[in-house]
């Protein structure tokens, strides 16, 4: 995660970042000045970060797993990454994919500060929400 912020600092300096207590030490420590800091993952930070995707606060999720060794708090990843399905966010687990979708972000976003318009998607005709669709999905089956 660490080379990742170093090659794609000026990109990252362009958004509000957040992140468990952990990974916001390190952004402090390259330079970036994230808002807030939940506390370590294992510790109830992902969980905290979950409420923020709950509440809208989050588009994207940066989480590095490593394929190669078990991870203590694995129950809270996989909570993590349902959410991120359920309110349909960006979600890079690794480093090629995290480059694609921060580079695709930053895109839409230098595009919406020239022309004023948002739209990071392109949407099934008359939906504003693709969660919402998720959401009423789930909801006709209940």
């Amino acid at each position: 995660m660490r080379q990742y912020v170093k090659v794609h600092l000026e990109l990252l300096k362009d958004f509000r970042l957040t992140g468990t207590g952990t990974t916001c030490a390190m952004l402090r420590s390259e330079g970036l000045e994230p808002v807030g800091s939940t506390a370590s993952g294992p510790l109830g930070g992902d969980q905290q970060i979950g409420a923020m995707i709950v509440s809208g606060e989050v588009s994207a999720v940066f989480f590095f797993r490593d394929p190669f060794s078990a991870h203590a708090h694995i129950a809270d990843i996989e909570a993590l990454s349902r959410l991120v399905d359920c309110y349909q966010c960006y979600y890079g687990s690794n480093y090629r994919s995290a480059s694609a979708i921060l580079s695709f972000m930053h895109g839409n976003l230098k595009r919406q500060m020239s022309t004023g318009v948002r739209c990071s998607i392109l949407k099934p005709q008359g939906t504003e929400d693709v969660a919402e669709v998720v959401h009423a999905g789930y909801k006709s089956t209940r």
